[in-house]
C-alpha cells in the first residue's frame, strides 16, 4: 500500500490572529485523522522559506484535510499572511532509516526486485 507526501513549501509573510487561529485548528484537526503519520517543517536560514512535509497512508486522509472548511478559507486567505507558495503531492515507496527519529521511521523501503548494493 503507498504511502504519500504532501509538501507545503511557502515565503512567510505577516501572521495575524487570523491566521494563528486557523493554523492552530488545522494542525490540531489533522492529528484526528486515522492515516495522518507525521509532520516535519524545515527553514532555510539564507532564504528563509518554509517546507512542512506531512506524510499520510492514504490520499483519502489527505484529501479530507485539503477539502476541510477551515482549511479552504486559509486557502482563500493565504495571500495575507504567505508572500508565495507551492504544494508538491507525491506517492512514496518507502524509506532508508539508520537511527534517526523520522515520522517514516517505521516504513522500510519496499524493493522492486532490485536489489540494494552495499555501502549505501
Amino acid at each position: 500500500m503507498p504511502l504519500f507526501l504532501s509538501s507545503f513549501i511557502f515565503d512567510k509573510g505577516e501572521y495575524d490572529d487570523d491566521f494563528y487561529r486557523l493554523d492552530g485548528w488545522i494542525e490540531n484537526f489533522t492529528k484526528t485523522l486515522t492515516d495522518f503519520i507525521g509532520m516535519e517543517s524545515y527553514t532555510d536560514t539564507a532564504s528563509g522559506r518554509i517546507i512542512n512535509n506531512y506524510y499520510w497512508r492514504s490520499r483519502e486522509a489527505m484529501e479530507i484535510l485539503m477539502t476541510n472548511v477551515e482549511h479552504q478559507k486559509a486557502k482563500q486567505q493565504n495571500g495575507r499572511w504567505l508572500e508565495g507558495y507551492q504544494v508538491i503531492i507525491a506517492q512514496i515507496e518507502g524509506a532508508h532509516n539508520h537511527h534517526l527519529s523520522h515520522p517514516l521511521a517505521n516504513y522500510p523501503l519496499r524493493y522492486s526486485g532490485i536489489p540494494e548494493t552495499s555501502g549505501q
